[in-house]
């Protein structure tokens, strides 16, 4: 073999060890994130008992969800579409879809606890779109028709506005679903604080959501205004088509099904 095709195949050799290398410190970087806020420094477990090894495929799930995230920089819509893609039997699998939602709820709740007296809620915010769509799944083959159905962009709307009532939107999510009264105090003092408050989806302004008027066909998009709603319209229209396409397809599955998803 010529010399050049030597150090030619050696290295690629080091740049696949280098790769190698990177992707396992990446991946024990993201399995000690996320086992880390599994537990609470106050010991509660927040109505949520956790016990997972290693090995276990919703270990590994959550090990790609956090990479995903940290270092691919993927948006919710993208992780849990790659997830989906390369990960269906997670999402297909009862038990392994309740360990996976009582991890996310552990984790976000940890998040906000004030450790430092700082609340972050941007992992929180994160999560919460994720629980939410595991909370809506049922056995379909495309997972867009779950992500955009009302109920999920619905329940994601609040917690995603921007708006400067969006910790106390992110504090009453994670403290609907423990059981615990570890978020009841910042919850109670963020609703006497900050009002409810929602952004106009074409112009952004910050209004108080009750005064918010929400498209009438995809109930999801809200608007300070009717100019607002028409000027929003050119670009809101893709999205309202899918929003309503997801919403009756899933409404279809819950007859099928003979149930009632919350």
């Amino acid at each position: 073999m010529p010399a050049t095709s030597r150090k030619r195949n050696k290295g690629k050799e080091r740049r696949a060890k280098q790769l190698a290398k990177k992707e396992e410190n990446e991946r024990a970087d993201a399995h000690d994130f996320w086992l880390r806020f599994c537990s609470s420094s106050t010991g509660c477990d927040h109505g949520h008992e956790i016990v997972i090894s290693d090995n276990h495929p919703v270990s590994n799930f959550m090990d790609q969800l956090i990479i995903n995230a940290q270092h691919k920089n993927l948006t919710v819509k993208h992780n849990l579409l790659e997830l989906f893609k390369s990960r269906t039997h997670i999402y297909n699998n009862e038990s392994y879809r309740k360990l996976v939602l009582d991890i996310l709820i552990c984790i976000g709740t940890n998040i906000l606890l004030p450790l430092r007296g700082v609340v972050n809620t941007s992992w929180p915010r994160y999560l919460a779109h994720s629980i939410v769509v595991f909370e809506q799944y049922y056995d379909v083959d495309d997972i867009n028709a779950v992500r955009n159905s009302r109920a999920v962009m619905f329940k994601s709307r609040d917690v995603w506005s921007g708006s400067t009532s969006e910790k106390r939107d992110v504090l009453k999510f994670f403290r609907k679903r423990t059981s615990c009264k570890c978020l009841k105090k910042m919850h109670l003092e963020a609703r006497k604080t900050m009002p409810k408050m929602g952004r106009c989806m074409n112009c952004g302004k910050q209004k108080q959501r009750e005064s918010l008027s929400v498209c009438s066909r995809c109930m999801i998009n809200q608007y300070c205004s009717r100019e607002c709603q028409v000027a929003a319209w050119p670009d809101h229209k893709s999205d309202c088509d899918e929003y309503v396409r997801a919403h009756e397809e899933q409404t279809k599955n819950e007859k099928d099904c003979g149930q009632t998803l919350h």
